[in-house]
């Protein structure tokens, strides 16, 4: 890792550069580059086909992004993530010039995510954070901040800040009242499914409650959860049909009607497809108050 300060009379920056271990680049999600800069006059960053993702944050001032075909006026309290395998350019405003703290990171986790980004925010890399840039650059700042460390624990923290900037734009990404109102459908899903709702009774009240249709519903939750509305309701349900498994005497068939999970067939082919086993096994294995 190399810290570098900018000795042109353009920026004042403050860089630092990292070279992840080979374990790094293998299992976790690491940091290439993070920095803090503040413009002294305009001037145009430019690169293409880099493997790697840059999240920028504006501390103060204004600027301009060009992300492929995109133009994106950014100002104090935006953000960007940018797959920079795409080519993308930006420039300090001339009469308002722009502070940034931003970080360039690679790995996994973040490729697989960022389609799903995108999506969430209706196409477009930026983010309007308003006071939350905050705590966007304080997250850029904990990067920083393991300079001079060339460790596993280094990356091994690394990768777990990276994990919650990853987490940050996902819940920035949407309009805010489209967030609002995935959140209240979630909401509504969880205390109608503790009521004691199956599948199709808590889908009734969904479209009654909010008059759009399954599709519409699991388009919405896919774009902002990433995993669509009938897989989280089956999740939910599953969670509380383990729950009462392992910590009830009932029996199976009262299980399979307080679960929600439909017919006896249908609960237990959904719990062998995701626990790989029969729920009587599960039982076994989990069940506290079997002895022997």
């Amino acid at each position: 890792m190399e810290r570098m300060f900018d000795s042109e009379a353009v920026t004042s920056s403050e860089r630092y550069l990292y070279t992840p271990s080979s374990f790094a680049r293998k299992h976790l999600c690491y940091v290439q580059e993070a920095g803090t800069l503040k413009c002294l006059k305009p001037h145009t960053s430019a690169r293409d086909g880099l493997d790697s993702f840059l999240f920028i944050v504006v501390n103060y001032g204004r600027g301009k992004i060009v992300y492929g075909d995109e133009e994106l006026e950014m100002k104090k309290g935006d953000a960007v993530l940018l797959d920079c395998r795409t080519s993308y350019r930006h420039t300090s405003s001339e009469d308002d010039p722009w502070e940034l703290a931003w970080t360039h990171f690679d790995g996994a986790k973040a490729e697989a995510l960022y389609p799903l980004f995108l999506k969430a925010n209706e196409g477009s890399p930026r983010l309007h954070l308003g006071r939350d840039e905050r705590e966007a650059t304080h997250l850029v700042r904990e990067l920083m901040d393991a300079k001079g460390e060339n460790s596993m624990e280094a990356e091994i923290r690394s990768d777990a800040v990276i994990g919650n900037i990853l987490l940050f734009v996902m819940e920035h990404a949407g309009a805010e009242n489209a967030a609002a109102d995935l959140e209240g459908i979630r909401e509504l899903i969880n205390r109608r499914l503790e009521a004691g709702d199956g599948r199709d009774a808590l889908m009734k009240v969904l479209r009654e409650e909010y008059g759009c249709d399954n599709a519409a519903l699991d388009a919405g939750f896919s774009g902002r959860y990433g995993i669509g509305l009938d897989a989280y309701v089956t999740n939910r349900m599953l969670n509380k049909a383990k729950e009462l498994l392992r910590f009830t005497i009932l029996q199976m068939d009262e299980v399979i009607a307080q679960s929600g999970l439909g017919t006896e067939e249908d609960f237990r082919r959904i719990f062998n497809e995701k626990e790989q086993m029969s729920p009587e096994d599960y039982r076994k294995k989990w069940a506290q108050w079997i002895k022997g």
